[in-house]
């Protein structure tokens, strides 16, 4: 009798020889996907068998997928007509094959108030977010960004964006500058970017086919640069008086000098350690508890109000106290503000 093992014939079991899906890290690309079926059967005279399948055997293909994220999560505050200031980025290879990205920076963007300029793409190789000598300006096409799949350390990139802020701007105005990032897989096609499902054949990761994810193989974001104009200066002026009223203005023995110092805090922003110091002038004697804050007398000793004489100096803190003369107790200003301090010395007579 001639036996015949057959698929179709009665009592047989199909077995999938892999393990049920479960959820698990991104599959490489490159990786072997191999699936063999086996047939356990009875067959007419009772004799238990089995037969394989031909396995079935594909590779993973590369997704190409990419995000850019900015690290400053509000505006970085630059002064009017600053060089060479930084914004950092963070791009991802969220795909799962080792990808190169062609790394674009834009200025124009419209809808802020300047447009930043000589933009300068940086790798930020200790990833401080700081522009620093160890830093690697990109040359597109030389040096462009070689990232990891997801998941692998070296999956990620810091990236500054280096610009000068231009001259001529007003307190508050904002600046955009946008990185994108591009898989170099499909930055030459004419469309951009490429439509999801894309497939480049045998261009990714050792020899695969490559396919556009759904990131459409382009990730961007925005930072944004805004004019904080503050300064701190502090102009000193001085008025003679006599008990002579002839003799007012005059720079005479017994003569009273009262001197009027002026902080000015403009712009915007918080200056903080405020200290005001001025030295009592030889040939002149201080005037005891004739330093004034804002209109508002001081005493000379250290009493937690907001100045002392001691040693021949004053010593001033707007908006702090003079405790132990500790910086965590001097002067804090909130621009803009003004600060006007005053106290009197006489020109020694004898």
């Amino acid at each position: 009798m001639k036996l015949t093992r057959s698929l179709t014939g009665a009592g047989f079991l199909l077995a999938a020889l892999a393990a049920p899906a479960t959820q698990a890290a991104m599959t490489q690309a490159g990786t072997d996907i191999t699936n063999t079926a086996t047939v356990s059967f009875t067959d007419p005279d009772g004799n238990p068998g089995n037969t394989p399948s031909n396995p079935s055997t594909f590779k993973v293909a590369e997704i190409l997928d990419v995000t850019v994220t900015r690290d400053q999560a509000t505006p970085v505050s630059v002064l009017d007509g600053a060089l060479d200031q930084v914004v950092s980025f963070t791009v991802t290879n969220t795909g799962n094959g080792s990808e190169a990205y062609a790394l674009v920076p834009a200025n124009a963007l419209g809808g802020d108030n300047f447009d930043p300029l000589n933009v300068r793409v940086y790798i930020d190789n200790n990833g401080d977010g700081v522009l620093d000598a160890g830093d690697t300006l990109l040359i597109p096409g030389v040096n462009d960004p070689v990232l990891a799949p997801s998941g692998q350390q070296g999956d990620s990139v810091k990236i500054l964006l280096v610009s000068d802020i231009p001259a001529g701007l007003t307190n508050g105005d904002l600046g955009d500058v946008r990185l994108s990032a591009e898989s170099i897989t499909t930055q030459s096609t004419p469309a951009s970017p490429d439509a999801v499902g894309t497939v480049f054949a045998g261009a990714g990761t050792g020899g695969v086919d490559a396919v556009v994810g759904t990131t459409q193989a382009v990730g961007s974001a925005t930072s944004t640069y805004q004019v904080r104009q503050f300064a701190l200066d502090m102009v000193k002026t001085s008025t003679l008086t006599h008990t002579d009223p002839a003799l007012n203005g005059k720079a005479v023995p017994g003569a009273t000098i009262t001197y009027t110092l002026t902080l000015n805090a403009t712009g915007a922003g918080v200056f903080n350690n405020i200290v005001i110091t001025d030295n009592i002038p030889a040939h002149t004697t201080y005037v005891p508890n004739s330093v004034t804050l804002n209109g508002n007398p001081l005493t000379d000793s250290q009493n937690m109000d907001a100045g002392y004489v001691q040693g021949g100096v004053v010593r001033v803190y707007p908006g702090g106290n003079d405790t132990n003369n500790t910086p965590t107790n001097s002067g804090t200003v909130t621009a803009p503000a003004v600060n006007v301090v005053t106290f009197q010395v006489t020109i020694d007579a004898i």
